[in-house]
């Protein structure tokens, strides 16, 4: 009985396997002859345009400026405000003033901290010394509703001025 079943399954696989595939070779006739999408021919490349650099007489930027263009910066800056570079920076002087928000504080009169959110989600607790931001800003006073800064910024001549900034209370979630 196996057999025979065997034998019967292996006709009926062996009776789909024709050698006609007349309508095979239709169907791709057809498509051949059906007319394709017309594409458009590319535009012209424009003409080039040669460019003279006319600026080589000026210093490379790749090269150090020479002595005396540095000494004149330095003599000008020695007698202006300057931050406090060598100390060790914070976490919190890693982001703008406008990246932090103030989302409480700790303490009574004599010692308040304020909660200050990064804009990672991250919560720091900071006091008045502290520095933060990105331009040397250093945490002047804490209240309950804001934390008042000054900040140290550069003014372009190679002086830093000091710019007054604060950080108020924010509850929304």
């Amino acid at each position: 009985m196996k057999k025979v079943c065997f034998l019967l399954t292996l006709l009926l696989t062996l009776q789909g396997c024709e050698n006609d595939i007349s309508d095979t070779e239709q169907f791709v006739a057809k498509v051949k002859l059906s007319k394709g999408i017309a594409i458009e021919a590319m535009p012209e490349p424009a003409p080039f345009k040669h460019f003279e650099y006319s600026a080589g007489f000026l210093r490379s930027p790749f090269v150090a400026p020479s002595q005396e263009l540095t000494q004149d910066v330095i003599s000008q800056s020695r007698d202006c405000l300057q931050p406090e570079l060598g100390r060790t920076k914070s976490v919190l002087e890693a982001y703008a003033i406008d990246n932090l928000v103030m989302r409480g504080s700790l303490g009574d009169s004599n010692a308040l901290w304020a909660l200050v959110q990064t804009i990672d989600g991250d919560v720091h607790k900071v006091k008045k010394g502290h520095y933060i931001g990105l331009f040397h800003g250093k945490i002047m006073q804490v209240t309950e509703q804001q934390i008042e800064i000054v900040e140290v910024v550069p003014d372009g001549s190679g002086c830093w001025v000091e710019r007054n900034n604060s950080i108020a209370l924010n509850n929304d979630l």
